[in-house]
């Protein structure tokens, strides 16, 4: 190859990279730009999301208020209270991975410790066997337990779907877990860790 056939092809290389830079920046700018446009609304969805989650579980619930509380396990714990005040009983949103991915769970925590309910807000699982860990059937049987549950013992696992089942048993169980730490029967932040 000549001196000036190999000078054109690195130009010519320069110039396919210099194209692929520019389309890359023009891109990742856009897909930035749309980002910082939308992040508000994704958040106030999610909100709104977590908050029908929280009163599908406590139906009679007028407030529910984020806890400023740390817990292992549990991305955020909320105080739910009715109309008058009165303490309907603890909410806490988990994120434990299933078998897709990360199943977000609303876990209700009755004042006495025991579970009032357990809403999926969000997940990733297979359609028509990790999805069947969401029906409410399923979901039913966590209801007035308390403590450390163990699959088998105290919770029912779906066949083919075991790893979305043991997810929202850890899920559970962070929120029960945090329960215990943080609160006490009818006594609002009596403790835990920080």
């Amino acid at each position: 190859m000549t001196k000036q056939a190999n000078n054109t092809e690195t130009k010519a290389i320069l110039f396919i990279a210099f194209k692929l830079l520019l389309i890359c920046t023009i891109t990742a700018s856009l897909l930035a730009g749309v980002n910082a446009l939308t992040a508000e609304q994704i958040a106030a969805n999610v909100r709104a999301e977590k908050a029908a989650a929280i009163a599908s579980i406590f139906p009679s619930a007028a407030e529910s208020e984020l806890v400023d509380k740390q817990a292992e396990g549990v991305d955020e714990l909320y105080i739910v209270m009715n109309d008058s005040g009165e303490l309907l009983g603890y909410a806490a949103s988990v994120s434990p991975l299933g078998f897709g991915g990360e199943l977000d769970i609303m876990v209700g925590v009755s004042p006495d410790g025991t579970m009032a309910g357990i809403q999926l807000v969000s997940h990733s699982e297979t359609p028509g066997l990790g999805s069947r860990v969401g029906d409410a059937d399923y979901l039913a049987q966590y209801v007035g337990k308390s403590g450390i549950l163990a699959a088998g013992k105290d919770i029912d696992v779906i066949s083919g779907s075991t790893i979305s089942s043991k997810a929202i048993l850890e899920g559970v169980n962070s929120a029960l877990a945090a329960y215990d730490d943080l609160f006490s029967e009818n006594d609002v932040l009596t403790g835990g860790a920080q």
